[in-house]
């Protein structure tokens, strides 16, 4: 029970740091999301990577629908022109848009959790 409170809080600050972060424009300070959040909270590699990925594409498709609602449709015609633009359909693009940014969030949670270790070796 508590590991699931723990990876749910992974999850939840991945995911809204990640949120905050997606604003900048610049997909690898994801990495910090899920950096900040096993840091604090993790243990455990796999577990932290799971929740910090699922943090990442949640905040990713969050803030692909949250800017729909906001701007309507020009918000997918960019990333369908940017795919055409990039030789691959549109939904491929959103799609790839969505793993790197939860890649991201892994690449930081296994550099969070391996800190950790670290700081409570000693």
């Amino acid at each position: 029970m508590r590991d699931l409170l723990r990876y749910s809080i992974v999850f939840l600050i991945t995911l809204a740091l990640s949120y905050a972060l997606l604003y900048t424009g610049i997909w690898a300070l994801t990495t910090i999301a899920g950096l900040v959040a096993t840091v604090a909270f993790s243990r455990e590699y796999l577990k932290a990577a799971i929740s910090s990925f699922i943090g990442g594409i949640t905040s990713s498709g969050l803030f692909l629908y949250l800017n729909y609602a906001a701007f309507g449709g020009p918000v997918l015609e960019v990333a369908y022109y940017a795919g055409a633009v990039a030789g691959i359909p549109g939904y491929t693009f959103l799609l790839l848009t969505f793993l790197l940014t939860g890649i991201y969030c892994v690449i930081g949670s296994i550099i969070g959790v391996f800190i950790r270790k670290i700081i409570h070796k000693h």
